[in-house]
This record gives structure tokens, sequence and C-alpha cells, in this order.
């Protein structure tokens, strides 16, 4: 199961970023103040760093820049990041059908 948080503004970007994250734990939570969330697998948007800690205000800059964050759930299987990825992929080409051309 996973959940997917879409902008509700599109702002232009190079390439699509979508970002595979899980919720984080109490003790990560703990360790790294205010991360609630980890990285699984994607693309951050150009301009900001990778991390393994995200937090609530890097999801918002993410769908800020244009990007889509895909929640899986932490005891996450293989098939549920496959099927994360796949909704990524779609997303991506959502916005490739949807960009103007040159």
């Amino acid at each position: 199961m996973f959940a997917l948080l879409l902008s509700q503004g599109v702002v232009a970007v190079d390439k699509p970023a979508c970002l595979i994250l899980k919720h984080a734990s109490a003790s990560e939570q703990f360790w790294v103040s205010g991360a609630n969330w980890r990285y699984v697998a994607g693309d951050f948007p150009k301009g900001m760093k990778w991390k393994s800690n995200v937090r609530d205000r890097d999801v918002r800059k993410i769908k800020e820049l244009g990007g889509n964050v895909v929640i899986v759930q932490p005891n996450y299987t293989p098939s549920d990041l496959e099927q994360a990825q796949n909704v990524a992929s779609v997303h991506k080409q959502m916005f490739k059908s949807n960009s103007p051309r040159k």
C-alpha cells in the first residue's frame, strides 16, 4: 500500500522528480530532529541536495519545484517498491506528455 502526494502548482523543471519515501521510525526521528521520512528511491528535483532523512519542509519544497512524492509503508516489500516505482514512472510520462513542445 502506498500514497501519492501531488503538488497543487506545477513549476517547470528540467526533468520531473519523483521520490519514494517511507515514514521514519520513532528512534530515527529522535536521532535526526524533525526528519519524518526516510529516502527509499527516486530523484530529487534539480537544485536540491540528496539526503537520506527528509523533513516535511523538504517534501513541501519538492512539491513546489514540481516533483511528486510516493509514500510506501515502513515495512514495504519488493512488490510494494516496484508498484511505487511504476506510479512514479507514470507521473514522469504524464509530465513529458504535458510539456510544451519546442
